[in-house]
């Protein structure tokens, strides 16, 4: 009978762990910029479109995931290649951040073309977003999660025409705050990327490191980056850089 428990036990463990490789394969689906940010700025999307640093920003060892970018909050800032650009109505975007903002409004990852997008630390310090035209209903939403100051956190906004969804994971508790902004979004189109500045308004700097920017051209949901966040990109595909469950424990 022992035996026969150990043998259960064992493909209990084989099968979970096959579950979670199959559907973390998904997370690979609908990824159109992701720049790891380990001592470089390639965009392993596959998509090429790679990042270079600006003025106060110099490459850390001390990423959540391997290494990340430090930006110094007085004009520190990384600049995507102009020849990203992303027409929609359907978006997430990720950054896993760990600092806090100079002023108000300061940008971790920030679009700003004819259309602007923008993803960053609100008045009220909580982890809001731009769009539908800079409307107000976006920007002045008051129902978003609110951001750690100088500790780890995976930070991701999803927009989908019915709804927009602020996350906050928090790395030291394990938890996932999930608030919805229930209003429609329109198609526009994202260019322009910067990555700890929001070049709109003069000093809206973020402080601090930002790891693992990712992009997508759908909408997460809550497993998605629950998952994204603990576990990371498990798995290859072709011009993608894999980040392993090992890669993660490290830090």
């Amino acid at each position: 009978m022992a035996h026969k428990i150990r043998v259960i036990m064992v493909l209990t463990v084989v099968f979970s762990f096959w579950a979670i490789g199959i559907s973390a394969q998904d997370l690979n689906e609908g990824i159109v910029g992701y720049w790891p940010l380990d001592g470089n700025g390639k965009d392993e999307s596959g998509n090429g479109n790679s990042a270079k640093l600006e003025k106060g920003a110099v490459w850390s060892d001390n990423g959540w995931v391997n290494g990340a970018v430090e930006v110094d909050g007085g004009g520190g800032h990384v600049v995507v290649d102009s020849g990203f650009e992303l027409k929609t109505d359907t978006i997430t975007v990720i950054a896993r951040i760990n600092g806090w903002k100079t002023i108000d409004w300061s940008g971790i990852v920030v679009g700003r073309g004819p259309t602007p997008f923008w993803m960053g630390v609100s008045a009220g310090n909580t982890l809001t977003y731009v769009w539908n035209n800079n409307s107000a209903q976006t920007w002045g939403w008051q129902g978003a999660s609110d951001i750690p100051k100088d500790k780890w956190a995976l930070a991701a906004i999803a927009i989908d025409p019915d709804k927009a969804t602020s996350y906050i994971y928090h790395k030291d508790s394990d938890k996932l705050d999930a608030k919805i902004n229930d209003i429609g979004h329109i198609e526009q189109t994202v260019i322009n990327l910067k990555f700890g500045w929001d070049e709109c308004c003069g000093a809206r700097y973020f402080k601090g490191l930002i790891d693992e920017v990712m992009i997508y051209d759908r909408a997460l949901n809550d497993d998605d980056i629950k998952r994204l966040a603990t576990i990371g990109l498990p798995v290859e595909s072709a011009g993608k850089l894999a980040i392993t469950w090992a890669s993660l424990k490290r830090n």
